[in-house]
């Protein structure tokens, strides 16, 4: 029996205010949504075009927290996970979504000069380095 992978690695731009929820039994998740620009070179005119791509996140736990803390509307970020897609019927509707669920993340803006620091850095990974990249 082979075993099959899911695993995504995508750089993009907060699209807006990250949101903390609890599930019933009180653990808390992060939703957010990244803009990544893919390009598309054409080689008859030698000219490359960017497409933007909008992909939904969940990330849970401490890790979810720290991303609302830290990182607002339009900030960089690289974020490590699987994908997981859901189906539900509406109205008479099926319904389907795709969206990342983040296992590691890293901040990719450096700190505005002149901010002050509270003595703690802010959390800067949980887990993923851009040194752990082939490219």
């Amino acid at each position: 029996m082979s075993q099959d992978i899911n695993k995504c690695i995508l750089i993009g731009r907060l699209t807006r205010e990250p949101e903390t929820k609890q599930t019933n039994s009180g653990q808390s998740f992060t939703k957010f949504s990244l803009a990544s620009n893919r390009a598309i070179y054409n080689r008859d005119t030698k000219e490359t075009k960017y497409e933007a791509g909008f992909f939904e996140c969940t990330c849970w736990g401490k890790g979810g927290e720290a991303i609302a803390k830290y990182a607002k509307k339009g900030a960089r970020i690289c974020v490590e996970g699987s994908l997981r897609w859901s189906s539900w019927e509406s109205d008479g509707k099926k319904n389907s979504k795709t969206e990342i669920n983040v296992e590691s993340f890293q901040f990719l803006d450096a700190k505005p000069q002149g901010e002050q620091s509270s003595g703690a850095p802010a959390p800067q990974s949980s887990g993923v380095l851009e040194d752990d990249y082939p490219f």
